[in-house]
């Protein structure tokens, strides 16, 4: 008969993170240490709120049958001293097994003779073996910051205050931070204080309930967030919706109310990231949105109203007037800040940067606004935009750093500048462009959208690469300080999405090249950087190339993206087109034997002479399957390039392999290309070479590893 288990870990509130963590930690630690115990068990299910950490296993069997297990020790030869008895190995052996030196015996194996035992584990009740198994999960349990209290040994998150365990409707006895576990539990601390004693396991979820504490997560979030739709209605509006809150605020509370607060109408005027940042960053509060938000542009699409979830509701008009007289005092601060800051156009601030250090060998952040005064520009005609205007929205891009109100609200950096900008006057393009130049801040978030944007954006991450890689910051594992990945993939990214295509090799000598000049005060690559030029642009080439070969396998596998990686991989744009169409290739049937024959081509032709087929080379290849593959190629050749340079990347792969595979394998089944005559071997050699050469701009076929 099968039973379940629960466990539940009582103790003062957790912060989310740490909440969402231990309950991850569970899902893997009951499995793992059941399994460790032998004790068979169905579903696992984890459960928590910000006071307890809860599991309920189900089909958990009643015993555990006994074991006979068969162990190999070392050879003899180490398991035995010259007289014959049991060495300090075979002993070392017996001990880790937890053995008598009387259960040994050296057997008769295909590898020779070897210590052996028979290990003999009896069954036994789960419940004789549940305790301890509980025990030690509730020991593994880790956080990022663990305690101590009262006199006791324990760490954990917060301090212990009570612990169930239950098989069916047993007591599993076991003690953890001084507490013993039993059946009794507790409700909500407000709604439901007293405590009181579960019955059985199978009716936890609900008994809790009844005590007004939701301890499923799921389940929780999804109420909350009905509640949380119901009052951003009630306020003539539509819930701003936030995946960071949503997680968050599901972790603070065990029972979800939703308070719905107002604020004058006045503030509105400030920056709706401004109010957002002012309800989310302390508060964890939830905006209320316009019906027609989606229809504004830039400011202006929020209500006058704030939602505020909380544990309890027992006296809603007192939270109400607090929240409200918090958020009031809030935005009163961010409306001063703001008022501060507009007595001075943004452009007038640049002069400012010079005080603000980048970093100690790269100069303040003025220099790096000039230096992408003058590199963004020379992006801006592969993007199509004013390179005058480019200048402008990178001189200005980092101007909003000091701020007051970037300076309360460092997360609002780029758009408090495209705030003041707008305001300022600056073109429309010019203020987007301030405000996008950060995204994409991580590897899921969108990438800046405008042209004039991407353009900021990418020359604000090379400026850094270059400084960086340039004085010797490389990351190392899995330490990156400066973020140096996250920037590589923000450039590749940019360039993908707009569909750019723009040399790498060029934009890292451009940066390269404004850093060297007097008017960007090179501090570092020129004069005391720890790489040369060319060295410094192999690198930041290679550090893109690696971000770009990631995103690209994600989506296509190792195989297409190795062989076009392999034959050029200095325009991110080009490689994924590359790639998309030798993986859609790859999909025909006609594309595993052409892989066959073309990997054989680029494996034998790398001993090939350079240049082109001779006039003695002509002479030699007279054979029917060699002057066959010279006129295929001499033809395909011909009508390969055109498609090579219009990017006709499916066209020119169904061309080779209606064309060239039949050819090619002709030659290989009719000629031995590796003739011992020299000269006849270098013509066969040179012939496969420009085969190769001719294939070797679109993909290495040598790099597919089927």
């Amino acid at each position: 008969m099968a039973s379940t288990l629960l466990l539940e870990i009582g103790c003062e509130e957790l912060p989310t993170s740490f909440l969402d963590g231990a309950l991850e930690q569970l899902a893997t630690l009951v499995p793992e240490e059941l399994t460790r115990a032998r004790v068979t068990f169905g579903a696992v299910r984890v459960l928590g709120t910000p006071r307890r950490l809860s599991v309920l296993v189900h089909d958990v069997a009643d015993s555990v049958s006994a074991r006979e297990e068969e162990l190999l020790g070392p050879a003899e030869s180490a398991a035995k001293t010259p007289a014959g008895g049991w060495s300090r190995a075979a002993e070392g052996f017996a001990r880790k097994n937890d053995l008598d030196l009387d259960a040994l015996s050296i057997i008769e194996t295909p590898k020779g003779r070897y210590l052996r035992a028979v290990k003999r584990t009896p069954g036994a009740e789960a419940r004789a073996l549940l305790p301890d198994v509980l025990g030690t999960v509730c020991r593994r349990i880790t956080f990022a910051k663990s305690m101590r209290w009262a006199d006791g040994d324990a760490t954990f998150g917060r301090p212990v205050q009570w612990i169930v365990a239950l098989l069916g409707d047993a007591v599993m006895p076991f003690a953890f931070a001084g507490v013993t576990a039993g059946r009794t539990t507790r409700g909500h601390r407000f709604l439901a204080p007293a405590t009181f004693d579960l019955a059985r396991a199978d009716g936890y979820v609900e008994a809790l309930a009844a005590a007004h504490v939701q301890v499923d997560t799921d389940a929780r979030r999804i109420g909350m967030m009905a509640a949380l739709h119901e009052a951003a209605a009630q306020a003539d509006g539509t819930l701003r919706e936030d995946a960071f809150l949503e997680r968050e605020v599901t972790g603070l509370v065990e029972e979800a109310f939703v308070v719905l607060g107002r604020f004058d109408e006045a503030f509105l005027q400030l920056p709706d990231a401004l109010i957002e940042s002012v309800m989310r960053g302390h508060q964890r509060y939830f905006a209320v949105q316009r019906p027609d938000a989606t229809k504004a542009e830039g400011n202006g699409r929020l209500r006058p109203a704030f939602l505020t979830v909380v544990n309890t509701a027992l006296d809603e008009a007192t939270i109400r007037r607090g929240n409200e007289r918090v958020m009031r005092a809030r935005l009163s601060d961010a409306a001063f800040f703001v008022g501060q800051d507009r007595k001075q156009p943004l452009a007038a601030r640049v002069a400012d940067l010079d005080g603000v250090v980048f970093h100690a060998k790269l100069g303040s952040y003025g220099d790096k606004a000039r230096r992408l005064g003058h590199l963004a520009p020379s992006l801006a005609a592969a993007f199509g935009v004013d390179a005058t205007e480019c200048a402008r929205a990178a001189t200005l891009a980092k101007a909003d750093l000091v701020t007051l109100t970037v300076g309360e609200f460092p997360e609002l950096q780029g758009e408090m500048g495209a705030y003041h900008a707008r305001l300022d006057g600056e073109p429309g393009a010019v203020a987007d462009a301030i405000g996008e130049h950060y995204q994409p801040k991580g590897a899921t978030d969108d990438v800046a959208p405008s042209a004039m944007g991407a353009v900021v954006a990418i020359a604000d991450r090379v400026d850094t690469l270059v400084g960086c890689l340039a004085i010797g910051l490389r990351p190392t594992g899995s330490e990156d300080p400066f973020g140096l990945r996250r920037l590589a993939g923000g450039v590749v990214r940019t360039l993908l999405h707009h569909g750019v295509r723009l040399s790498l090799t060029t934009l890292a000598g451009a940066a390269w090249d404004v850093y060297a000049a007097e008017n960007g005060k090179m501090l570092a690559a020129a004069t005391g950087a720890k790489t040369t030029r060319e060295a410094l642009i192999a690198t930041v080439v290679e550090f893109c190339a690696e971000r770009l070969r990631v995103l690209l396998e994600a989506r296509f596998g190792r195989d297409p993206v190795a062989a076009c990686m392999a034959a050029g991989k200095d325009d991110p744009v080009d490689v994924a087109e590359r790639v998309e169409a030798l993986a859609t290739f790859w999909k025909t049937p006609a594309a595993a034997d052409l892989g066959v024959a073309f990997k054989r081509v680029f494996n034998i032709s790398r001993e090939a002479p350079a240049g082109e087929l001779t006039t003695d080379d002509l002479g030699r290849l007279t054979q029917p399957a060699e002057t066959a593959l010279l006129e295929a190629f001499g033809r395909t050749r011909a009508e390969l390039e055109p498609l090579w340079e219009a990017r006709k990347y499916t066209d020119a792969l169904d061309l080779i392999a209606r064309s060239l595979r039949a050819p090619v394998d002709r030659l290989f089944t009719e000629v031995f290309v590796m003739d011992k005559d020299e000269a006849m071997r270098a013509s066969r050699l040179r012939l496969l070479g420009r085969i190769a050469d001719a294939v070797a701009v679109f993909a290495r076929f040598d790099a597919l590893e089927g």
